[in-house]
């Protein structure tokens, strides 16, 4: 078990400067020459949720992971992140499978000490900062780097990745999180009660259809990888 510590708003600050490491909207800090995904099912830009700098003493302390999804498309199949075949607690994932599954997000992994922010992305989510504070109880039910996940339902942690390396519990969003979006920003589209594409009402958007999420890590590959969970209670 990795060491915990708790990701909180910080709803005063609304300007956003270049020494935040950990914060939703806005717009994303990666390093030189990254490029902003595209949806590989409509070609859209996808959306810049959060990003979250890893604490050192935390797992893949030292690196940041920066989430995007798409919110021009939307298609009943991905909703929430495509889920292994089989019993999902104690799996051994595929790294085939880490590689292809993002299809309509992406997870963008990287050194924080290069990351710089990238100001040719148009901000569609509202800045909002994470203050990141260490906790004694790894069984926190928050929003929070590292301890022990908080299952809604059955223990779905994975065990292992290609046979080799553990996979780690980096982090946990909780259920319902309303990413605010700014005036100018287009609405996200979402299934109707007919199952057709339509534009939301709503002022914010939804990731992975507002599930709460669980991200696990790989230890030791050259090029580190995410797995993600969703479960709805």
């Amino acid at each position: 078990m990795s060491n915990c510590y708790l990701l909180k708003l910080d709803l005063c600050q609304v300007q956003q400067s270049a020494s935040e490491n950990s914060f939703i909207g806005g717009v994303p800090k990666l390093p030189d020459g990254a490029e902003i995904p595209r949806c590989k099912f409509c070609g859209a830009e996808e959306c810049f949720f959060f990003q979250v700098a890893f604490p050192n003493g935390a797992v893949w302390g030292g690196l940041s992971l920066a989430v995007f999804a798409c919110t021009s498309c939307a298609d009943e199949t991905r909703l929430i992140p495509q889920m292994l075949p089989g019993p999902l607690s104690d799996a051994d994932v595929p790294v085939g499978f880490l590689e292809s599954y993002q299809t309509n997000f992406r997870f963008i992994i990287f050194q924080t000490a290069l990351a710089t922010l990238c100001t040719k992305y148009r901000e569609k989510v509202k800045f909002k900062p994470f203050q990141t504070r260490s906790t004694d109880d790894p069984d926190i039910n928050e929003t929070k780097i590292g301890g022990s996940p908080n299952w809604l339902q059955v223990d779905e942690g994975p065990r292992l990745c290609g046979g080799a390396g553990p996979m780690l519990f980096l982090l946990q969003l909780l259920e319902g999180f309303r990413f605010e979006i700014t005036e100018h920003a287009p609405r996200q589209i979402e299934l109707g009660l007919d199952g057709s594409p339509q534009t939301s009402p709503l002022n914010y958007y939804q990731l992975f259809n507002g599930n709460r999420i669980f991200l696990f890590g790989t230890e030791g590959l050259a090029q580190p990888l995410v797995y993600v969970i969703t479960q709805v209670d």
